[in-house]
């Protein structure tokens, strides 16, 4: 993640609210997807065999970030899935108000 404002956010005259919600979706999955590599990097560090108390307690605290981690991934999951159920809401009553529905 570079800190920036992600282009699925930015909302744009005459697009279809349905479709910038389904951008949002996809970007929260694309950022649980970020969160689950680095929880990845972070669980392969753990596995290093470390001999001192300092790393014994590094290890404990990077163990205890993951969960953090997988935390939120989850909740970023569950976001995106009801999102994505309120998109299809939208796109349908965008095809309602445009009389397209039944076509």
């Amino acid at each position: 993640m570079d800190g920036g404002t992600d282009s699925a956010f930015r909302f744009y005259p005459g697009n279809a609210v349905g479709e910038e919600i389904t951008a949002m979706v996809a970007a929260l999955g694309r950022h649980a997807a970020q969160l689950a590599d680095v929880r990845r990097h972070a669980l392969s560090v753990t596995l290093l065999s470390w001999e001192s108390p300092a790393g014994a307690n590094f290890r404990t605290y990077l163990s205890e970030r993951c969960m953090d981690l997988s935390r939120t991934i989850d909740l970023l999951d569950a976001a995106a899935r009801d999102l994505q159920g309120y998109a299809l809401l939208v796109h349908d009553a965008e095809l309602l108000q445009r009389g397209m529905v039944g076509l």
